[in-house]
C-alpha cells in the first residue's frame, strides 16, 4: 500500500511536469510510453528468469533499484531535462518486469484454496485502491504545496517501504534451479518458447488475451490525454488531478466490497467481460460532459468496474497456468496487452491534437466497450487441473 503511495504521486508528478515544461500532449505520451516499452521489449525474458529465481529476493532487490532510480528526477528543472523523465521512467519500468510477475506468482502460493484466489485478487486491487485513494490526494496536496519533486521522494521512499515489507513474508520456492553451461542460452530460449505457446495454446488464456487487447487498443490512449483534457477543458491543478483519481479510488473500495459478496454467485467471465463494458460506457461519456463534477461521478462508477473485471481476469490466468510457468505467461500475456496499450498511446499522441481530446475518449469508450462485449464469447472459467 505504501509502495502504491509513493506511485500515484510520481505517476501524478510527471505528466504535470512535462506537460508544464513543454506545453505538448505529444511529450507527454512520450513519457507514459517510455515506461511502457519494457514490458514489450523485455517482459517475456524477465518472466523466464522469474521462475527460476528465488520470487521474494527478487521483489526485494527490484523495490530497492526502483527505490535508487528514481531520486535523479529531483535534478529536473528545464525543458531541454525533459529526456531524463524518459530515461529514468524506462529504468524503472525495466526493473517492474521482474517484480510484478514475481508479485502475481506468489499470491497463489500464499494463498492455497483456489476458491479464495478471486477474493484475495479483489483484496489486491482494495490495497492499490487505498493507494489510489490517498495517493493522488496527498500528492495533489503536497505538489501544491512543495512542486512536484516532493512526489519522487515519495516515491522513492515507497519502494523502500515495499522492500522492507516484502522481507518479513514468508514464500515458498517452487522455481526450478537456473542452467549452466553451454545449454543455458538454449534453455532460457525454449522457455520463453514454452511461455508464449502455453499462452496462445489455451482456450481460457487465449481467450483472455484477445479481450484485454482490444481494451488496451482503447484505454492506452487515457494515459495521454487524461492530464491536458481535464486541465484544458476545466482548468484544474494538480489538486483537481488528485480529486479526479481519489474519485476512482473510492469507486474501486466500493467495487472490492461489492466483489467480496458475488464473487460465487456470478462467474469469473461475466465479472470480467460486464466491468469491462461498464469502463467502455464510462470513458465514452466522460470525453463530453459539461461539469467537472460529474467526471468525479463518472469515474466513480469506473472504479466499481475495475476491481471485479481485473480480478477476474486476474483469477482467470492464475487457474489456467501451472505455477512454473507462471513467471514467464504472465510476462509474455502483458508484453502483448502492453504492444496494444503502446499502439493506443502513439495514436492518441499523434491524432490528440488534430481531432479534439474528448473524441478520443469517444473513441476509446467505444473499443474497451467493443473488447467488454468479445468477453462475454471470449472469456472461459478454466478447467481444474494438476500443478
Amino acid at each position: 500500500m505504501i509502495s502504491f503511495l509513493g506511485d500515484y504521486f510520481n505517476w501524478l508528478a510527471i505528466p504535470i511536469m512535462v506537460n508544464r515544461l513543454t506545453g505538448s500532449a505529444m511529450m507527454v505520451g512520450i513519457s507514459v510510453m517510455a515506461t511502457a516499452l519494457p514490458a514489450l521489449i523485455f517482459g517475456p525474458l524477465a518472466g523466464v528468469f522469474v521462475d527460476r529465481w528465488d520470487r521474494k529476493w527478487t521483489m526485494i532487490l527490484a523495490d530497492v533499484f526502483r527505490a535508487l532510480l528514481v531520486l535523479p528526477l529531483l535534478l529536473v528543472n528545464r525543458p531541454d531535462q525533459v529526456w531524463m523523465f524518459y530515461a529514468v521512467g524506462f529504468s524503472v519500468s525495466c526493473i517492474s518486469q521482474f517484480f510484478f510477475p514475481a508479485r502475481g506468482a506468489v499470491l497463489p502460493l500464499v494463498v492455497t484454496d483456489k476458491e479464495d484466489w478471486l477474493p484475495a485478487n479483489g483484496l489486491m486491487q482494495i490495497i492499490q485502491t487505498i493507494g489510489l485513494i490517498a495517493g493522488p490526494a496527498l500528492a495533489g496536496l503536497a505538489i501544491g504545496l512543495w512542486g512536484e519533486k516532493v512526489a519522487f521522494i515519495a516515491n522513492s521512499t515507497g519502494y523502500t517501504a515495499s522492500a522492507i515489507a516484502v522481507a518479513t513474508m514468508t514464500v515458498p520456492r517452487t522455481t526450478s534451479n537456473p542452467p549452466s553451461g553451454t545449454n543455458q542460452l538454449r534453455t532460457i530460449w525454449l522457455d520463453l518458447k514454452d511461455g508464449v505457446v502455453y499462452l496462445f495454446s489455451h482456450r481460457s488464456t487465449s481467450g483472455a488475451l484477445i479481450c484485454l487487447t482490444v481494451v488496451m487498443l482503447g484505454y492506452g490512449a487515457i494515459n495521454v490525454v487524461w492530464v491536458p483534457f481535464l486541465q484544458n477543458k476545466f482548468g484544474i491543478g494538480a489538486t483537481g488531478l488528485g480529486i479526479v483519481d481519489a474519485s476512482q479510488g473510492a469507486g474501486m473500495v466500493v467495487g472490492g466490497i461489492l466483489l467480496g459478496y458475488i464473487a460465487g454467485r456470478i462467474s469469473k467471465p461475466i465479472l470480467g467481460a460486464g466491468g469491462i463494458a461498464l469502463i467502455g460506457i464510462g470513458f465514452g461519456i466522460m470525453g463530453f460532459v459539461p461539469l467537472f463534477s460529474l467526471i468525479t461521478v463518472i469515474s466513480f462508477v469506473i472504479g466499481i468496474a475495475i476491481v471485479p473485471a481485473q480480478s477476474a481476469l486476474n483469477t482467470i490466468m492464475q487457474l489456467a497456468v501451472p505455477d512454473l510457468k507462471r513467471g514467464r505467461v504472465g510476462s509474455s500475456f502483458n508484453a502483448v496487452t502492453t504492444a496494444a496499450s503502446l499502439i493506443s498511446m502513439g495514436t492518441a499522441a499523434l491524432i490528440s491534437e488534430k481531432i479534439g481530446l474528448q473524441n478520443v475518449y469517444l473513441l476509446t469508450g467505444i473499443i474497451v466497450l467493443v473488447g467488454g462485449l468479445m468477453g462475454f464469447w471470449l472469456l472461459e472459467e478454466p478447467e481444474e487441473r494438476s500443478e
